[in-house]
């Protein structure tokens, strides 16, 4: 049988004195004897009262909780950026209430009633990448709840973002390519819609317009079928039409890896290829995948503090940080 929760109520009756009494004395606020304020914090711990934060938060309109939306949990990527979150929330006694949309639009309506009926002070989100409407992250906003983006912009909202410097990250790595004699660089697109995809398309284009290269439509792939993703591929191969490869992500480029390996060609010998986001698969698979670091730690751990600064006050100013990338050049060049 479970055992009834012990109130303010329970410890005043106990004391024979007025609930106000017990809720100053617990809550260390209005004028309390300390004698007084002592046998109350006694009982209480003796009673094993537990202070309700959901109780405590309607009244001080807070509630000390920030609600999480990400795609998922199997990248690694939103893993140190949740690490990167938490050693800035938790110090300040936050709690985080977590939620992911499978890059499904309506798991992310779902999971913003969640915040919204939680009542949480501010929302840290990546949004889906099949987002299509923002009404929901809208009605975020228009309830006087903080939110900040991380990783993906929105450009719809005013709002608060931390992202990686995509399109800087691509350039590098296609210029990196071109400096090491490889003139013929295909590139692996992302998802429709997401902000990262067009960022990291843009910088491989401008590395190719730098050089004087051409930006040759056909060596631009698209992703969202797999199976013909790599068809196209395994023909561009086959056809020997491009020495390279920068891929949107190191998932996407270890497509390229099975589709080079499957037609008998070699990294980087006949191929070179780079990824994006530093994943553990870049240094597990042979040869280790050359990629582009995202700095997700710092990215989580960033987003969350500006969050929190606006939480403090509501008045202050969005920012738009763009975080520097760094190259990660290993066997697949």
């Amino acid at each position: 049988m479970k055992s009834k929760r012990v109130s303010i109520t329970d410890i005043a009756k106990e004391l024979q004195i007025s609930p106000s009494t017990v809720s100053r004395a617990l809550n260390d606020t209005g004028k309390i004897s300390e004698p007084r304020k002592k046998e109350i914090l006694d009982l209480a711990k003796k009673m094993g009262y537990r202070p309700n934060p959901f109780a405590k938060g309607l009244v001080q309109n807070k509630t000390k909780t920030i609600g999480l939306l990400i795609p998922e949990f199997t990248h690694h990527f939103y893993s140190r950026m949740l690490e990167g979150i938490e050693s800035v929330t938790s110090k300040a006694g936050y709690q985080l209430i977590i939620c992911t949309s499978n890059e499904k639009q309506k798991q992310e309506i779902k999971a913003c009633q969640t915040f919204l009926n939680s009542r949480v002070d501010g929302v840290l989100a990546t949004v889906c990448k099949k987002n299509e409407k923002v009404d929901h992250l809208q009605e975020i906003i228009n309830s006087d709840i903080q939110l900040v983006f991380m990783d993906r912009q929105c450009e719809e909202l005013e709002a608060s973002h931390v992202i990686s410097n995509d399109f800087d990250g691509a350039f590098q790595a296609v210029e990196y390519l071109i400096k090491n004699r490889y003139k013929r660089t295909a590139h692996i697109k992302g998802p429709k819609n997401l902000s990262t995809t067009f960022n990291r398309l843009m910088g491989y284009k401008e590395s190719l317009k730098k050089a004087n290269l051409s930006v040759e439509s056909e060596l631009i792939l698209e992703s969202d079928d797999p199976y013909l993703l790599k068809e196209n591929l395994k023909n561009l191969l086959m056809e020997k039409s491009i020495d390279s490869l920068f891929a949107y992500s190191d998932y996407l480029a270890y497509d390229a890896y099975q589709v080079a390996f499957e037609i008998g060609l070699k990294i980087p010998q006949d191929l070179a290829i780079i990824g994006f986001a530093d994943e553990p698969i870049s240094q597990y698979i042979s040869p280790s995948l050359s990629t582009v670091n995202q700095k997700p730690f710092e990215m989580g751990a960033q987003a969350a503090q500006i969050l929190l600064n606006q939480i403090k006050n509501s008045e202050t100013p969005c920012e738009y940080i763009s975080l520097q990338t760094e190259l990660m050049i290993r066997d697949s060049i």
